[in-house]
């Protein structure tokens, strides 16, 4: 009886290695042109959402704008109110002034630091911080500082947006 059970087993354990090759082959010989041909074209069509336009009105199809769905770096800012006055670093020129924080608006202007008419010491008005979260190329999430600054003490001045590497430490 125990003879039995031994050549069933080994009968089993030479069968499933063989059942593992020959599937392997026949799975080989398969065309790559039988599976492509099981695979069909979308077609998408272009349509008009007319559930929210006013009765009576038609929409002009010309003036609809696909939406942007590149991902943006910058996925929060945060802001804080701060106030302090600073005085610019020597480098201050490898940096930009914003009109924006950078990353928070699509369209950001940038500004020349000769509008504020900017020299090396010069002491600016910081009226807020803002702390951008971005993910770099890696996909890594980082942060970085920006400052709202203004030239003169009076709080309806022109304010620009400046990275933290502006200021002397």
């Amino acid at each position: 009886m125990m003879k039995r059970h031994l050549l069933i087993d080994t009968g089993l354990l030479f069968l499933i290695p063989l059942g593992i090759i020959g599937f392997s082959v026949s799975s080989q010989t398969d065309s790559p042109a039988d599976h492509v041909a099981g695979a069909q074209h979308n077609h998408l069509k272009q349509t008009t959402d007319t559930a929210y336009t006013p009765k009576g009105r038609t929409i002009d199809t010309s003036q609809i704008q696909s939406l942007d769905f590149r991902a943006s770096r910058v996925y929060r800012v945060t802001y804080a109110k701060t106030t302090f006055r600073a005085p610019l670093e020597a480098d201050y020129r490898e940096q930009r002034l914003y009109r924006y924080v950078p990353g928070s608006k699509k369209n950001n202007r940038t500004y020349s630091w000769s509008r504020i008419k900017a020299h090396v010491g010069k002491r600016v008005y910081v009226d807020m911080k803002a702390k951008a979260y971005y993910r770099d190329d890696d996909g890594e999430r980082e942060s970085e500082d920006f400052y709202r600054i203004r030239v003169s003490k009076s709080t309806t001045a022109q304010k620009y947006w400046v990275n933290e590497d502006v200021f002397d430490d």
